[in-house]
């Protein structure tokens, strides 16, 4: 199953010969990013009228990996990008990872809090499974779905053809930080910033293993990155206002710490692990069948 995938990404050579076409594939990771920042950030200034509603929106990556797209290849290739949306055949292992990993390092974080001389946290907030699960399974479609296809299905592969898969990761990984300043400066005591900005590289770098590991599947990706989202918020807020600072310090530890060892097993360049699946025993059989035939 191990691929760069980058063969995922939208051909920039099927937008034609129109010279606004051609324009539009030179500088459609650009085209990309700036879209995707526009139409996210349009709704901050309106912060300023209305203190309490939302400084951004998350639809603007998928939108905007959507158009550009459209502009340069087509339905064909828009046909290429959401079929990573279906790509669910693989190894069991990787949901497990995709779902259960962030809870497991959000734990251990908060764990390394509580050895720090925090007080424990409401480790019973890991014990609602019903608002676990909606809560999982709505952020996927409103969070994941909304982003996901823009950051790891559009430009990822894009930025991966030309550089390493790290370099790719980490690239689109500030971008990304970037991205979710308003809700920053916005909602300046929902989250620490700093340790905040180095989590969310950390997280590009695991979200591109996962990517580049299940050969482009943005369902691993979407159910991750949803995981990530859920299992902070169940559990962090339980820390009191003392501790707060000190358990993004350590998610961002955590985090940091696992994307070094998948860099160090998986590799920089490619950022992938093969997982096989096994062969039913019926497969082998019709395989050596067809073997004994030909």
């Amino acid at each position: 199953m191990s691929s760069t995938a980058s063969s995922s990404a939208p051909s920039p050579e099927r937008g034609g010969n129109a010279p606004r076409e051609g324009w539009t594939a030179r500088h459609q990771l650009s085209l990309f990013f700036a879209l995707a920042f526009l139409l996210s950030w349009a709704v901050w200034p309106f912060v300023l009228l209305e203190p309490d509603s939302s400084p951004m929106v998350p639809f603007g990556p998928t939108i905007a990996a959507l158009v550009v797209t459209a502009l340069v290849g087509g339905w064909r290739a828009i046909g290429g990008l959401l079929q990573q949306l279906a790509r669910w055949r693989v190894h069991p292992l990787w949901y497990a990872i995709a779902v259960l990993g962030p809870f497991a390092l959000t734990s251990l974080a908060a764990a390394a809090v509580v050895a720090g001389g925090a007080p424990s946290p409401d480790w019973s907030a890991y014990t609602d499974w019903s608002g676990l699960l909606v809560t999982l399974l709505s952020t996927a479609a409103i969070v994941g779905l909304f982003e996901e296809p823009g950051w790891r299905g559009y430009a990822l592969p894009m930025l991966q053809r030309d550089r390493s898969a790290l370099t790719a990761a980490v690239l689109l990984g500030v971008v990304w930080a970037v991205w979710h300043l308003p809700e920053l400066i916005s909602d300046a005591g929902e989250r620490e910033p700093v340790p905040y900005l180095i989590a969310v590289v950390a997280w590009s770098v695991v979200l591109a293993w996962v990517y580049n590991s299940t050969g482009g599947s943005l369902l691993l990706v979407i159910l991750m990155h949803a995981a990530v989202n859920t299992s902070m918020k169940f559990l962090m807020p339980t820390f009191g206002v003392d501790h707060y600072d000190n358990a993004f310090w350590a998610m961002a530890a955590v985090w940091t710490a696992a994307a070094a060892a998948i860099v160090a097993v998986a590799g920089h360049r490619r950022l992938s692990t093969e997982l096989r699946l096994r062969r039913t025993s019926g497969s082998r059989g019709r395989r050596r069948q067809t073997t004994g035939t030909s």
